[in-house]
């Protein structure tokens, strides 16, 4: 959220920091597990809520100016700034920022067979997207690559063009703003380059219009009042080399190529008031209301793709026509989609929302109990509570015990996305998660120690694949430690750190059988006539009650803040994860492997000089060779000498050492 508005992406419910200016932003706020009681649909693992700086907290007659400049590895460039002012009743915040980049090369990740540069430029593979004759007028040599954005197809480029802007202005109780931005990337390493061109763009924006009334009722009663109208938006292009066999080079290699381009449109009207009673000195009610109608794409608007496919500007003699064979000398390039979503292709539909809770301090306890009720026109009606309650022993102890429920609603593109290569399952009902916790927490002189416990139940578990399938159970000790303490250094500030330790773990009640490819236990509907059609030794249809996998059983974060004067100051952090078994359904599982365990450090150097502050940042510092887990079904396996099994990575390499400096100044 900013600023108390939801900023997820209306169609896929990603959300992206990148666009965000970060020279406006005051303080993150972080809520942790289910907060449906309050917040409604998708409170489900957590809240992040991004305040920004507001010229009403600062004198009047007050105006600021925040520019931070940085260039680093990559050719990355950017440009933040923020500017606001304050004047009796009026005030106004800006912000902005730019961020460009060609991203990491491939030489800069750690090594990985299905990322290759020898792979994208192969013409036994792609065939007429990076070898065209068509084209040859065009280039010195016989033949021309195609291109995306000015890019040419055939080596590996992941260039980002982000924007954000956040701005406002408000007037005595009113506030009018808006929160708008727009990411422009290619594919990365998230996809084998035996069949995707990384250097295809792809592009998310967001744009929200709002208006805030906040009044103070009566003495004792405050309401806000929140109305906002937002768009969100997907498009871009995609080159493809779907497989028709296995081999990588000479006359066995068979590719159906196609150059295609995407396109879903979203929008919402949303209507929201909070009220906020103070009963008494021991009492707080809260409570609210929401209304939001949406209008959202169904199916991909996707062109120049296969046959099945919905395409605003095609015709029925127009399917198909996009895909040619590796071993054609030209590829039809077919028009894109229309600029607006045809009727047909959109779903509508309506959340209603409200909300209660009731805070009670008295003495040592301090307690919170809410309940929401929202309901939904596609999927229906869901209730969830939330209680928290907090004592305090002393004034160095405090104990706390936490319960809630939430839900996640399937996004769109689950819903009606598919196309004829990709599922899509509009009877797909919301995901429920039950969390339970209990957290100690002890103050010492220079340590704050924190200890939780926890649980997280989760059912009706929304799978990749695009259906409901069973429950996980998930189970976690934490440590969080912070310390300060007095500066060895005369003249410098105290020195700080932080120490966090997790241990999680989480079975699933479903489990994938490589051997027949299919998924089977408790919660999947069709686990009868599976083994109906199988001859297995277990029971389809049981808990399997197996470890889901890219879940680090233990993860330690540590970092210290040391200032060595009163203008220089050196930060070190560092992140340790252990070895994790691989998801479920990551072929790799089925072998044996494991996503290795590693150790990464950041550092950080800050000068600062009147209004100007510089920071040289290097990330990776030891330059640590490490993985992530691959992503969604993680199905391209690892042997490299063949076509890669399915459309995602199986792991994903990162980044080795790189650098960034920033200026900032404040006047």
């Amino acid at each position: 959220m900013i600023n108390g508005i939801v900023d997820n992406h209306l169609w896929s419910h990603q959300v992206l920091f990148k666009p965000y200016p970060l020279s406006n932003i005051e303080r993150v706020e972080v809520l942790y597990g289910p907060a449906g009681a309050v917040y409604g649909p998708n409170a489900f693992l957590g809240i992040i809520n991004v305040i920004t700086k507001d010229a009403k907290n600062y004198e009047n007659g007050e105006e600021y100016l925040d520019v931070i400049l940085a260039s680093g590895s990559y050719n990355t460039q950017s440009v933040d700034l923020t500017a606001a002012g304050h004047f009796d009743e009026f005030s106004y915040n800006f912000s902005a920022r730019y961020y460009a980049s060609d991203e990491p090369g491939i030489d800069d990740y750690a090594p990985w067979g299905f990322l290759s540069n020898d792979l994208l430029s192969s013409r036994d593979i792609w065939g007429p997207i990076v070898y065209d004759t068509a084209l040859d007028a065009n280039c010195e040599a016989d033949g021309c690559p195609h291109q995306s954005q000015g890019i040419s197809y055939g080596s590996y480029n992941e260039p980002s063009r982000d924007w954000g802007i956040l701005a406002d202005a408000a007037y005595r109780n009113f506030k009018a703003g808006v929160v708008l931005w727009q990411t422009n990337e290619g594919y990365g390493v998230f996809y084998p380059n035996d069949r995707s061109q990384p250097g295809a763009f792809y592009s998310r924006s967001s744009n929200q219009y709002y208006v805030k009334h906040d009044k103070q009722v009566r003495k004792n009663l405050n309401v806000k009042t929140l109305g906002l109208y937002r768009e969100s938006q997907t498009w871009g292009n995609w080159a493809e080399a779907f497989p028709g066999s296995t081999a990588l080079s000479g006359p066995d290699t068979k590719s159906w190529v196609s150059i295609s381009n995407w396109n879903s449109i979203s929008n919402s009207w949303l209507f929201k008031q909070d009220y906020d009673l103070q009963y008494n000195d021991h009492l707080q009610i809260g409570g609210g209301i929401k209304f939001e109608s949406k209008e959202l794409t169904k199916a991909w608007d996707v062109c120049g793709y296969y046959g099945g496919s919905f395409c605003s500007s095609a015709t029925d003699d127009d399917a198909g026509k996009g895909i040619a064979l590796n071993s054609d000398e030209t590829i039809n390039i077919l028009p894109g989609p229309l600029a607006t979503m045809p009727p047909e292709n959109l779903a509508n539909t309506i959340d209603k929302g409200i909300y209660i809770q009731g805070i009670w301090r008295r003495g040592n306890w301090h307690t919170n109990l809410g309940i929401r009720y929202d309901e939904n026109s596609l999927y229906g009606s869901s209730v969830n509570p939330r209680a928290t309650m907090v004592y305090f022993p002393s004034d160095k102890i405090t104990l706390k015990l936490l319960y809630g429920e939430a839900f996640q609603e399937p996004n769109p593109i689950q819903l009606w996305g598919g196309w004829n290569g990709r599922r899509a399952n509009p009877d797909m009902l919301p995901e429920e998660a039950t969390n339970i916790e209990a957290i100690i927490m002890y103050q010492q002189d220079n340590w704050l120690h924190d200890v939780s416990v926890f649980t997280a139940d989760y059912k009706n578990v929304i799978k990749e694949e695009a259906e409901n399938a069973g429950y996980r159970d998930t189970f976690g000790v934490e440590y969080r430690g912070r310390f300060q303490f007095a500066n060895f250094i005369q003249g410098a500030s105290d020195i700080s750190g932080y120490l966090y330790y997790t241990h999680t773990k989480t079975k699933s009640s479903v489990y994938y059988d490589h051997d027949i490819g299919q998924w089977v236990g408790e919660g999947i509907e069709s686990c009868e006539q599976i083994a109906a059609d199988n001859a297995l030794s277990y029971d389809t249809c049981s808990d399997m009650d197996v470890e889901l996998g890219d879940i680090a059983p233990h993860k330690i974060s540590t970092g210290i803040n040391l200032p060595v004067s009163s203008d220089w100051n050196l930060n070190l952090r560092a992140n340790w994860v252990a070895s994790k078994k691989l998801y479920l359904r990551n072929p790799l599982r089925n072998d044996g492997r494991k996503n290795d365990s590693y150790l990464v450090f950041d550092f950080n150097m800050s000068y600062e000089f009147r209004a100007f502050t510089l920071v040289f940042k290097v990330k990776n510092l030891f330059d640590e060779q490490y993985y992530h887990s691959g992503l969604q079904q993680a199905e391209s396996g690892d042997d490299f000498s063949q076509r890669s099994k399915g459309w995602r990575n199986s792991l994903l390499p990162q980044t080795g050492r790189n650098f960034m400096l920033s200026v900032s100044i404040s006047l």
